[in-house]
């Protein structure tokens, strides 16, 4: 390993090969990892330098450290920011998790609406109607252009909420979502009716009908986003 890497550096490349071993299986839940000493010679690191690692594992609810060795956990247990590292073990992307991705990000979002049509200053509103609006036009249907305003959307949503943890939920899923999702080929062209419902649950401040139209287009998003991930993964 490269002299000029710092110290933390290290650390933080030691726990990435870690935690790929983990996801990849070479360590299944419950076994043992080998010592720090065994470990730092696989790694061609000191030990410090994997007792950093493993605390860092530990902390996000990988491995557990116990008299006797550290343990590793079941994926149940982790954090959600493992999620990141597990969508593409190998470079490939894990279809099923970025299914339930899609999954917990409908509920975060159509969650969020309702709460900002309750909550949601004017502006914010009519502001929220202008953007759905924009998803009739097609220049707006652009494989980038589709994508950032339904970024910009769900951003405006999860704020106008006003619900702190709503945003930092969202703020931990999103990199996920955008890592794996830019590359493909979206080419939605919503439900008009969808949309109509929609912008007028925004504009009446109907909480029940807003979350509707909300989980209406993203499953409707869904959809096309899994049919372009089935195509990209066929090539």
């Amino acid at each position: 390993m490269s002299s000029s890497t710092s110290p933390p550096r290290r650390a933080e490349v030691a726990a990435d090969r870690i935690r790929e071993g983990i996801l990849r299986g070479a360590w299944r839940a419950g076994e043992r990892l080998p010592g720090e000493r065994d470990m730092a010679t696989q790694l061609g690191v000191h030990r410090g330098t994997v007792r950093e690692a493993l605390i860092a594992l530990e902390h996000q609810g990988l491995v557990s450290t116990r008299p006797g060795g550290t343990i590793v956990c079941a994926l149940q247990e982790a954090s959600i920011g493992v999620v990141q590292h597990l969508l593409a073990v190998d470079g490939v992307p894990n279809r099923a998790l970025i299914g339930q991705l899609l999954d917990v990000h409908e509920m975060l979002v159509a969650g969020a609406a309702r709460l900002a049509v309750e909550r949601g200053s004017r502006d914010e509103l009519i502001r929220a109607e202008e953007l759905v609006a924009r998803l009739t036009d097609p220049a707006a249907r652009t494989r980038a252009g589709l994508a950032e305003l339904f970024d910009e959307i769900a951003e405006l949503i999860t704020r106008a909420s006003g619900n702190l943890v709503l945003q930092l939920w969202r703020n931990t899923l999103r990199p996920a979502l955008a890592e794996h999702l830019h590359t493909l080929r979206e080419r939605l062209a919503p439900d008009p009716e969808t949309l109509a419902r929609l912008s007028r649950g925004i504009r009446e401040r109907d909480p029940a009908a807003t979350e509707e139209g909300v989980r209406a287009l993203l499953r409707q998003r869904r959809a096309e986003l899994m049919a372009a991930l089935d195509a990209a993964r066929a090539h």
